[in-house]
């Protein structure tokens, strides 16, 4: 097909990897090469899609994933991704793409592949297209040019596709001014808050509904499993004293670790820093041994079962805990790993393993275990009545709010509901929507609020929840808008607009020309996805 151009180029050494030319490619036509043939995984005006060809595609979309993301990138994120999917669909949206191409009568000719591919600097030195170059690269990519050629040629198909979808997009004036408008428009709000805590101190619920509230809420309440343990502890420092540390280790140590002793810029000599690197040698020497008794009296206990009699044969005090959750144990036990899965398996009066904390090493044997329970009401009225009076007041506020919002959609006066009901009405003075709310913060609801309030429609469907308190807002001015600035940034405007809706025009076009084709029973899928 390219023979003309083959014979007539010569080159000495690849210098140069494929670059744009082959990203591009890489994004139409990763797989498509090859005729490998495989299952069928789809088929579309009889042509398959085969699953060698979905294997590549995934294959290649992985590689890139974790180029960029890293080696180390978890399954897990991994399957977040749905790469599998990504890559079934790929394979799809090309293949629609060549068939609608064929329907609009897309051609590329040899001389116009011939032409790409001798323009393209990567293919060439000093200027001239370089047969030997052209192909060392594409057995760098273990690629054949007549492979090669044929997937340039489908690539510029899809391209001449993709702008003659494009090139219907346009822009009016008035798309580009809305754009402008919502990115400069400053609007100003009138609003009153409806704040539960000040209804809470007029709940004052009956015993009955205490009793309904504490059922109804019972995972609030309920007390969690609880562990009572007996705790022998062999602390690093306890032992610190007794670690030997000569001279030579302290000097060796320095000479290891110079890099710690630098003060302004120069290392400090031994004669500065020995205590401190005597004290850190004892310390972890006292770890060592901290950690060498741990295990020897973990033996001789679980070989006895004398946990009791082993530390006051060895003058070791037991510590007794009260009960605890697991989900909230002592501080020295929080650093453990998996300390409240360890504490969970134990039988009474059963020894765990040596377990090791920040300060030193631990051996802890079960005394009691509660199960989890729901405590009286007597137990927790205190805390029921709180809950329930914040969760009563909450219900009121709201519906005090829709009320009241009831009233002003009907046409009565913010400002006289307001005096009715003891609130104040507040101005927010401009700002843009998006932004937080002078006067009032930000929330997701209140911006959601804002967008649907105007002139028109003083008011949003309903109060929104800001700070805790109900909030309704009302429309009450714009400010103006820069003419001579929109003037300005009109092109910029116009053009960032313009591609946005080129990109959507192409991928909505490919979805509808694929549902089109299913429809049709041009295209069918013929294995499961869920198999792939």
């Amino acid at each position: 097909m390219l023979d003309l151009m083959r014979r007539h180029a010569r080159n000495w050494l690849m210098k140069i990897i494929l670059g744009i030319i082959i990203v591009v490619f890489v994004f139409y036509f990763g797989s498509m090469g090859g005729k490998q043939r495989a299952e069928r995984i789809a088929v579309i005006d009889g042509k398959p899609i085969v699953y060698a060809d979905f294997q590549r595609e995934y294959e290649r979309m992985m590689e890139m994933t974790r180029q960029r993301f890293g080696r180390e990138l978890p399954d897990e994120m991994l399957k977040a991704m749905n790469l599998k999917q990504q890559a079934l669909d790929s394979l799809i949206n090309q293949a629609v793409i060549l068939t609608k191409a064929e329907q609009m009568n897309v051609r590329v000719t040899d001389e116009d592949v011939r032409a790409a591919i001798l323009a393209y600097p990567g293919f060439q030195r000093n200027g001239i297209f370089d047969q030997r170059l052209y192909e060392q690269t594409l057995r760098s990519i273990k690629m054949v040019p007549d492979e090669f050629e044929e997937n340039q040629r489908k690539m510029m198909i899809a391209l001449r596709v993709e702008d003659l979808i494009q090139d219907a997009v346009q822009v009016s004036d008035r798309e580009a001014y809305d754009i402008y408008r919502m990115q400069s428009e400053k609007i100003n709000v009138d609003f009153l808050q409806i704040s539960p805590q000040t209804l809470e101190a007029g709940i004052k619920p009956a015993a009955g509904e205490l009793e309904a509230f504490l059922k109804a809420h019972e995972a609030q309440f309920r007390i969690p499993e609880q562990v009572q343990l007996k705790v022998l502890a062999f602390l690093g420092q306890d032992y610190a004293a007794k670690a030997k540390v000569s001279d030579a280790d302290v000097a060796d140590y320095y000479e290891r670790h110079k890099e710690r002793w630098t003060k302004d810029q120069k290392v400090q000599p031994l004669s500065e820093v020995r205590t401190a690197i005597a004290a850190e040698l004892a310390a972890a020497g006292g770890m060592y041994a901290a950690a060498d008794e741990a295990k020897k009296a973990h033996d001789t206990i679980y070989q006895n079962e004398n946990f009791d009699a082993y530390a006051a044969q060895n003058r070791l005090a037991v510590r007794a805990t009260g009960l605890f959750p697991l989900g909230a144990p002592p501080p020295e036990f929080r650093a453990i790993p998996d300390f409240a899965k360890i504490v969970s398996g134990l039988q009474k009066n059963e020894i765990s393993r040596v377990l090791q904390g920040e300060r030193g090493y631990y051996l802890i044997s079960l005394v009691d275990k509660k199960a989890p329970y729901l405590p009286g009401l007597k137990d927790v009225e205190a805390e029921v009545t709180k809950g329930y009076r914040e969760t009563e007041a909450k219900r009121l506020a709201k519906q005090e709010a829709d009320a009241l919002l009831a009233r002003l959609k009907k046409g009565e006066s913010l400002e006289s509901l307001a005096k009715g009901k003891g609130l104040k009405v507040v101005e927010t003075g401009l700002f843009q929507p998006g932004m937080p709310v002078p006067k009032l913060g930000a929330a997701e609801e209140l911006t959601e609020a804002l967008f649907q309030i105007s002139e028109k429609k003083p008011y949003p469907e309903q109060p929104t929840l800001v700070g805790g308190s109900y909030v309704i807002v009302r429309f009450k001015g714009r400010g103006p808008l820069d003419d001579a600035k929109f003037a300005a940034q009109k092109d910029a405007i116009a053009k960032y607009l313009e591609q946005q809706k080129r990109s959507v025009a192409v991928q909505s076009w490919i979805e509808g020309s694929k549902a089109a084709l299913i429809k049709e029973g041009r295209l069918k899928y013929t294995r499961d996805f869920k198999d792939l």
